[in-house]
């Protein structure tokens, strides 16, 4: 279970870092770039970038839920054992 929770942390990481890198390229979009050319930020893509950050993040989530519920439950197990 601890290798599910250390996962997930890690995707949540992840998804992290891909919203944030989406965000700043979308913030940064009428910026010219340094040879003074237009942006080529194609806004598309990184509205894809953004939903595929947050469904990454959504299913990381899940998995600490699953494995909060999973933990619960064996606790409630040994406890009508014990």
């Amino acid at each position: 279970m601890i290798g599910a929770i250390s996962n997930a942390l890690s995707g949540l990481t992840s998804a992290t870092k891909k919203v944030d890198s989406a965000a700043e390229r979308i913030a940064n979009v009428t910026t010219p770039q340094e040879d003074g050319s237009p942006s080529d930020v194609d806004l598309t893509t990184e509205a894809v970038n953004l939903k595929i950050g947050e469904i990454a993040y959504k299913a990381n989530i899940s998995v600490l839920q699953a494995a909060k519920e999973m933990s619960e439950e064996l606790g409630r197990l040994f406890d009508k054992k014990v």
